[in-house]
């Protein structure tokens, strides 16, 4: 019970990577909407999970991470690798698509996924409560159906989690080498931007380097800084010279 009200005093979400919250005002305005993006292999995934364990966990905040590619077995066996465990079912819970394609008959019928989406996020509020969300991947939903302007249906996406007063994450996987930040404008829309990318330090070495572009209402230090996980948690360091 203490625990949940010392939540209840602070208007952020912390992304619990020691070093980052510090630079990005004490973390996300809750309520806002978090574009995280990086190539393949940049740990986008393992960030979120590490946020969304630690703000169940240790805060009491109700977490609900939405996967559109990966199962989630496959999820949990990552979760318990990184050590983000055991997890409590009642604050955070993984959904696979394999779950919404159960729930929701006509999912592979040619619907909206955006609207499908929003059906399952907002049964999830009702019955019990989300605090923090996790969309993997904003790619995905695209790859499912064809959408006639993208652009505006994710405007009306966006303002559907807004009304929910959700904190959300959304996943963006960047091509390789790609320097566009997102395909759909997402990054004009959302309330926040992080990327991930691998620094090549000399011939053969890389380092993994995070840094936020934009945070709407936060006062932000906008260099990057070299993500380490390290002993089941992340934290950011000023660059580790070439």
């Amino acid at each position: 019970m203490e625990t949940k009200t010392a939540t209840v005093a602070t208007d952020r979400v912390k992304t619990f990577i020691e070093g980052f919250d510090g630079r990005i005002d004490g973390g996300i305005r809750k309520g806002h909407i978090v574009l995280l993006f990086g190539s393949p292999g940049t740990m986008k995934s393992s960030v979120s999970m590490n946020l969304l364990w630690n703000n169940s966990r240790k805060l009491g905040l109700k977490c609900l991470y939405i996967s559109l590619e990966e199962t989630k077995q496959s999820l949990v066996e990552s979760m318990k690798s990184l050590g983000f465990w055991p997890v409590d079912d009642a604050s955070l819970t993984i959904s696979d698509i394999a779950t919404l394609r159960l729930e929701h008959e006509e999912a592979d019928s040619g619907r909206d996924w955006f609207k499908i989406l929003e059906e399952y996020i907002k049964k999830r509020v009702d019955a019990a409560g989300v605090d923090i969300v996790v969309l993997d991947s904003i790619n995905a939903v695209f790859s499912l159906n064809r959408v006639e302007n993208p652009r505006q249906a994710l405007f009306h996406f966006f303002g559907f989690l807004r009304k929910m007063g959700i904190t959300s994450f959304i996943i963006s996987e960047l091509q390789p080498g790609s320097e566009e930040i997102s395909a759909y404008g997402e990054d004009f829309l959302a309330d926040g931007t992080i990327a991930l990318r691998f620094h090549q330090v000399g011939e053969a070495d890389y380092q993994l380097r995070i840094r936020c572009l934009k945070l709407r209402h936060s006062r932000v230090e906008h260099g990057y800084l070299t993500l380490i996980f390290k002993d089941g948690a992340f934290s950011a360091t000023p660059p580790i010279s070439e």
